[in-house]
């Protein structure tokens, strides 16, 4: 069974606190009661495991919230409400039903309505120099041992003043900081809690039938030097849960994600959580650009960083179709490059400064060098059809040029998931369909559709190409009806440990819900996003204009002007 689910995946910012709501109802929310012969059953377990004693293993019953569904209501185009329904459990059923792996004779009668679903917290902590706090479970911890966490725990009906809305989302906002604090020892002064504490998901552990938690980000004013040196003082509540923390630095997140750069096994919701907070910074680079032009430009009706993302859609289409019709024929590897460049252009760019009619010419353009096709400026003219001064167009891609090498930091190689992918159908067809070349080529076929959704989307920003391309062929095998586990399983997964293996099976599924997430824009809105564009954007960088031609002259005097001074 695959790991992590995220129940909110389409948030177009993070969710405050009070953002959610609660329904709470334990006549309707609770779970049903299992037969008394299958119940007793999951007693005797209990009790054994209570007496296996294991140092660093505290383990004894408490209530928790279930969380039974989440409702979601639209209240504007931009806004939604989340509506958590919420009865009661304890930790023991969910010991019992979910964390333990039960004979067949006792997981046959226990449903999905029989399932305690205890509504769990955890915390992306973040230091002051930007490093992610985790930590290493116990090896006695019934729930993941070993493995590396973020903190976290349950929230307390106990705690909760009482049932109502604004107690119950209290008291998992105090659990959250409390989690942090009594498994970290962080103090709790320092916690940032009204200037950067926000919910990021709402992940589902399916290697635990579902297990549902809350996944936070809070910062912390302490360094990770001073967290560590309070950590090491051993004084912290759950001390006795871990043995040591890790921190990560927040610019190699892409690190840990990745199984093949990095030995650290952290647990599916980590792993869910820390993509989720990976698009959020995606999100706000995004925003970053955005603002820095608004601010700039402030008697112009400008354009939202929605919209923005709607501009560049249309255009991704464009570039996308512009290279598909192109003469002489581009590769799917060079088509892959050219939409690169142009996402990475506008990761730290907005639309609005550098307009995308030129940009994404000037990309394909750059990918006709660095791919080496060998096609000239009269060629690459000739697939332009709606230019009326070709010459014009010419001086245009040339004076721009420089610009997007630049603002793409001179990073010119991209590796795309279609080599691997390639690598991939021809070890199938070496070691497993060797007798059936046709199943084969049905694979590939497939595959690149996937790989073709993979373009428009972040997911080159987010995963390795390694595993955008092993999701690809996961993906085709099951669109095209062929049964390749036996490949996956001994050619794959042969050489690595369950939790390599299962950390391989959580990046697919979150590589696969990343491409396939739906998409609302309206063509309609579309075209009214556009025509806004040509309103408001930097005539100063259009190279059409006289603005631009002037300051592209007082750029060449100022360069002739200091190599007449210094030059020999």
């Amino acid at each position: 069974m695959l790991s992590t689910w995220i129940d909110i995946s389409n948030l177009k910012k993070p969710l405050k606190f009070n953002e959610l709501s609660i329904d709470f109802n334990p006549e309707l929310y609770n779970a049903k009661p299992l037969t008394d012969d299958i119940q007793k059953k999951l007693d005797e377990r209990w009790n054994q495991l209570l007496n296996e004693t294991k140092p660093g293993r505290i383990l004894y019953n408490e209530s928790k919230f279930r969380l039974h569904s989440i409702q979601t209501k639209i209240i504007d185009e931009n806004a939604m409400e989340f509506v958590l329904n919420l009865g009661l459990t304890d930790y023991k059923s969910f010991i019992c039903t979910q964390q333990q792996n039960l004979p067949d004779d006792i997981r046959q009668h226990i449903t999905e309505d029989h399932l305690s679903h205890p509504l769990g917290v955890g915390c992306l902590l973040i230091t002051s120099d930007d490093c992610i706090v985790l930590i290493k479970r116990n090896s006695n911890c019934v729930d993941s041992p070993n493995l590396y966490d973020l903190p976290g725990g349950h929230p307390e009906p106990k705690n909760a003043k009482s049932y109502s809305n604004e107690d119950i989302i209290e008291e998992i906002r105090l659990s959250t900081m409390a989690e942090c604090v009594d498994e970290t020892n962080v103090d709790r002064n320092t916690l940032l809690v009204d200037s950067f504490f926000f919910i990021l998901i709402i992940t589902r552990n399916l290697n635990q039938h579902g297990r549902p938690a809350i996944e936070s980000c809070l910062r912390t004013s302490m360094s990770s030097n001073e967290l560590q040196q309070r950590y090491n003082l051993q004084t912290h509540i759950e001390a006795f849960e871990s043995t040591e923390l890790k921190f990560w630095p927040l610019d190699k997140i892409s690190d840990l994600l990745n199984s093949s750069q990095t030995l650290i096994s952290i647990t599916p919701a980590c792993h869910a959580t820390l993509t989720a907070y990976s698009l959020e910074q995606l999100k706000e680079l995004r925003m970053k650009s955005n603002s820095e032009y608004v601010q700039t430009h402030t008697a112009q009706d400008c354009l939202t960083v929605d919209e923005e993302a709607m501009v560049l859609r249309y255009y991704e289409i464009q570039l996308k179709d512009f290279c598909e019709k192109f003469k002489p024929s581009m590769t799917k590897i060079s088509i892959a490059v050219a939409m690169q460049y142009f996402k990475r252009f506008y990761l730290n760019n907005s639309v609005m400064d550098y307009h995308p009619r030129d940009i994404y010419l000037i990309c394909v353009y750059l990918t006709s060098k660095t791919e080496e096709l060998r096609i000239s400026m009269r060629d690459f003219l000739a697939n332009i059809k709606d230019s009326t001064n070709l010459d014009h167009t010419a001086d245009i891609l040339l004076s721009y040029e420089l610009l997007l090498i630049e603002k793409i930091h001179f990073q010119l190689v991209i590796h795309t998931a279609h080599r691997p992918f390639e690598g991939l159908i021809i070890d199938l067809k070496t070691h497993y369909l060797r007798d059936n070349v046709n199943d084969a080529e049905r694979l590939r076929v497939t595959g690149y559709e996937f790989l073709d959704k993979t373009l428009l989307t972040d997911v080159y920003f987010l995963f390795p190409p390694s595993q955008i391309a092993l999701t690809a062929l996961v993906f085709a095998s099951v669109k095209a009806g062929v049964n390749i586990d036996e490949y996956i399983l001994k050619h794959i997964y042969g050489s690595l440990e369950s939790d390599q293996m299962q950390k391989i099976k959580e990046t697919i599924r979150l590589i696969a819900s990343v491409v396939n997430a739906p998409t609302k824009f309206k063509k309609s809105e579309v075209k009214q996003m556009v025509d806004k564009l040509e309103k408001c954007y930097n005539t100063n960088n259009d190279p059409r204009t006289d603005e631009y031609k002037k300051k592209r002259l007082e750029q060449f005097q100022a360069v002739t002007d200091y190599e007449a001074r210094h030059l020999p």
